[in-house]
Order: structure tokens, then C-alpha cells, then sequence
């Protein structure tokens, strides 16, 4: 009798034992479930929280980049491009001067009653002071009113120092970006002619 007794309360010890670890796997499980999906809850608010930053930098990035495009064309195609923006931001007569001899200037055009020679310079890194030399001869060689160099980018110190001694305008990736938008034309690669536009 006492083994049956002692039987029955090892059963019993076992039976609460296996209850006992049964709730606590199934609370570790539970809890777990939960913490799950806090997270996921906490990861969709903080998505929420910050969808109206990442639109913001989209838009910005988008707007500052817009000229940035460019460097995907060649120069005479960015040439090409610049010279049919040009045109819908105003400027007539506009005209791709010839591939070799330019003295320094691939675009002529008027507007507002002046002749401008233009320098197109497609580079990624900021453009530097030999640009503004090329444009500011070439616009004597072609007897233009202004000279001014455009670029998708920057300009280094020694540029923007020389052209405001010489008169040169640099328009830069901002100034283009905002004639792009203009224009509503995107670049696309193509064959130059070297002749007017219109």
C-alpha cells in the first residue's frame, strides 16, 4: 500500500510537473508572440513616423538631381540638349557651333537683344578655371555680347574667381536644373547636328 501510495503521488508530482512546464512554454510562446508583434507594430509606426521625411528627401534629391542626369549623355549630345533647352527657356537663333575649331564656345544663341557664347562642360567634378578662359575667348573670337560656361555640377574657387573678374556667368547644376524644369525636355542620348536648331 505504501508503493501505491508512493506511486501515486509520483504521478501526481509528475503530472504538475508536466502542467507547470506546459504553461510556462506555452507563456514563453505567448510572450513571445506578443514581442513579435510589438515590433512589427513598432516598425509600422516608425515607417509611418517617417513616410513624410522620405517623401521630402525624394522630392529634394529629385529637384537637386534633375541635372545630374545629364552626365549620362555624351558632351556633343548634352550639347545637343543644353542648346533645344535653351530655346524653350527663351533664346533664339540658338547654334551649335562646329565640332573642331569652336575656340571655346559649342553654343551661340540670343536673347534679350544679346548674342551669348556658351560653353557646355559635362563633368561630374566641379569645372575649373579653363572653361571660363575658353568662354570668355570665345566670345571675343565670335564678337558676342556675354559669355557663360554650363555645367550639371559645381565649380571650383579659382573659376567662380576668374569669371567674376571677367564677366563670365556660370550657371551650375541648380541654374540648369531649373531651365530642365522649364523646358520639361529630359536628356536622352542622340546624334548632334552641327547646325541651327530651328
Amino acid at each position: 500500500m505504501a508503493d501505491g501510495l508512493l506511486s501515486g503521488v509520483d504521478w501526481l508530482c509528475e503530472g504538475v510537473a508536466f502542467l507547470l512546464v506546459s504553461a510556462m512554454r506555452g507563456l514563453l510562446r505567448l510572450l513571445g508572440l506578443l514581442l513579435a508583434g510589438l515590433g512589427k507594430l513598432l516598425l509600422l509606426v516608425l515607417k509611418l513616423a517617417a513616410w513624410p521625411f522620405m517623401r521630402l528627401g525624394r522630392f529634394l534629391r529629385g529637384r537637386r538631381n534633375r541635372a545630374w542626369q545629364c552626365l549620362s549623355l555624351s558632351g556633343e549630345d548634352f550639347e545637343a540638349y543644353v542648346a533645344r533647352v535653351l530655346e524653350d527657356n527663351g533664346f533664339r537663333d540658338v547654334e551649335l557651333t562646329s565640332v573642331s575649331g569652336d575656340q571655346g564656345v559649342d553654343i551661340l544663341a540670343t536673347r534679350g537683344g544679346k548674342r551669348y557664347a556658351i560653353q557646355c562642360k559635362n563633368y561630374e567634378d566641379a569645372v575649373g578655371n579653363f572653361a571660363v578662359q575658353e568662354a570668355y575667348a570665345g566670345c571675343e573670337y565670335y564678337e558676342c555680347d556675354v559669355a557663360a560656361v554650363i555645367c550639371p555640377g559645381t565649380y571650383t574657387r579659382a573659376a567662380r574667381e576668374l569669371a567674376e573678374s571677367t564677366g563670365v556667368l556660370l550657371w551650375d547644376g541648380k541654374r540648369l536644373s531649373h531651365m530642365m524644369k522649364i523646358s520639361g525636355r529630359k536628356p536622352k542620348r542622340g546624334g548632334r547636328s552641327r547646325q541651327k536648331t530651328r
